[in-house]
């Protein structure tokens, strides 16, 4: 019954179903570092891999500043990103008010960050927002969410980290890198094939016409440069 209630509240927006939702989730969704993972990943974007590097660089954080970064994805879709995420790192923050909670959807697009006040002296919405920006978005237009997911916490753990004058030791995920795609690279040789052949070209036109050219300055008889040897 409880699963049944959170699952219809999604689909609406009013307060006090949100409400409703929220008090059901503060069972289901118990933020504390000490027993419990981080993440809760109901939308099933991150591997068992990108779990794992999850908790490692995470813990590794908190260890050293006393910072939790938690990640929650929904099942369905959520109207409100914002208002959810808020809610959700206001629960249990007893002993645990250094803290941000990363919250999206099943459909990747309703996403948001919440701060919680005493968090907000080391990491700003807006430093968030930029790095959702470089890091986040482009993997997903990419299509892999787990690891744009994975890198964009990286980076908000390695900003939260030098604020504290702190290095995380734990190897740290990267931005994909794809290369040059293979069509781009058959366009750049096509590029370089018309270029040369257009100079070979021209190069030999050029020649022809200097040809020609002397060709039609010799090509006349009796010419005044031409001496037969023989005297007047």
């Amino acid at each position: 019954m409880l699963k049944n209630l959170q699952r219809n509240a999604f689909h609406f927006s009013f307060a006090p179903i949100l409400a409703a939702l929220l008090l059901c989730s503060s069972f289901l969704f118990a933020f504390s570092p000490n027993d419990s993972s981080p993440i809760d990943d109901r939308a099933k974007f991150l591997s068992e891999a990108e779990r794992n590097s999850y908790s490692e660089f995470t813990e590794e954080l908190y260890a050293k500043t006393g910072f939790s970064l938690y990640l929650f994805t929904a099942g369905e879709s959520v109207q409100n990103p914002k208002a959810f995420a808020d809610s959700l790192c206001a629960l249990n923050m007893e002993g645990d008010s250094l803290r941000a909670v990363i919250f999206m959807d099943v459909t990747a697009k309703s996403r948001a960050i919440s701060i919680s006040p005493a968090a907000e002296k080391v990491l700003s919405s807006e430093a968030a927002e930029r790095i959702a920006q470089k890091y986040l978005l482009p993997e997903f237009r990419k299509d892999r969410m787990g690891h744009g997911i994975l890198v964009f916490a990286a980076e908000i753990s390695k900003s939260v980290a030098r604020v504290n004058n702190v290095r995380l030791t734990v190897p740290l995920p990267r931005p994909s890198k794809d290369g040059i795609p293979g069509i781009a690279w058959f366009l750049i040789l096509a590029v370089i094939f018309v270029v040369v052949a257009s100079y070979l070209y021209f190069a030999r036109q050029g020649k022809r016409a200097e040809q020609r050219a002397v060709q039609k300055e010799f090509g006349g008889f009796p010419h005044q440069k031409f001496n037969s040897g023989f005297g007047r």
